[in-house]
């Protein structure tokens, strides 16, 4: 049974937006200040003026920032939750390949050995039939590799 995937956007995410949101928006407040003081101090009156004129940009812009940020993070979550799934996945298939292949092996080793006895008693059978005497000793006995 496959396991089900939680949401993309989490509690952390929403965490780290709100963050990202709050640092952003501190920034923007002193970037404007430091402007005014630079240019010349009208008042606070006039940098109030001057966020408000301003602050649809900034939320376009902070916004805009925050989905890319939060967007990438998620994606580079869901490209390792996929990794290490197919990392899983390739170790499971090696380890059946060489269970496979094990089993394979053994089972043509037990071919082979039975085919050398096979050639031996038949080599046996001829010799007995043509009254021969053989000293040939059983596959099994003399240590000979069948390939």
């Amino acid at each position: 049974m496959e396991k089900k995937r939680g949401s993309l956007f989490t509690v952390r995410d929403a965490e780290s937006a709100i963050i990202t949101y709050t640092v952003l928006g501190l920034l923007y407040i002193i970037g404007i200040c430091l402007h005014e003081l630079i240019v010349g101090w009208s008042g606070i009156l006039q940098m109030l003026r001057k966020l408000d004129a301003t602050s649809p940009v900034f939320n376009r812009t902070a916004i805009a920032f925050i989905i890319f940020k939060e967007g990438a993070d998620i994606m580079l979550r869901r490209f390792n939750e996929w990794r290490a799934e197919h990392a899983q996945s390739l170790e499971k298939a090696k380890e059946q390949g060489i269970e496979q292949g094990i089993e394979q092996g053994i089972e043509r080793g037990r071919s082979e050995v039975y085919e050398a006895i096979a050639a031996w008693n038949k080599r046996r059978l001829a010799a007995e039939a043509k009254g021969i005497p053989f000293n040939e000793p059983p596959p099994s006995q003399n240590g000979h590799q069948h390939r």
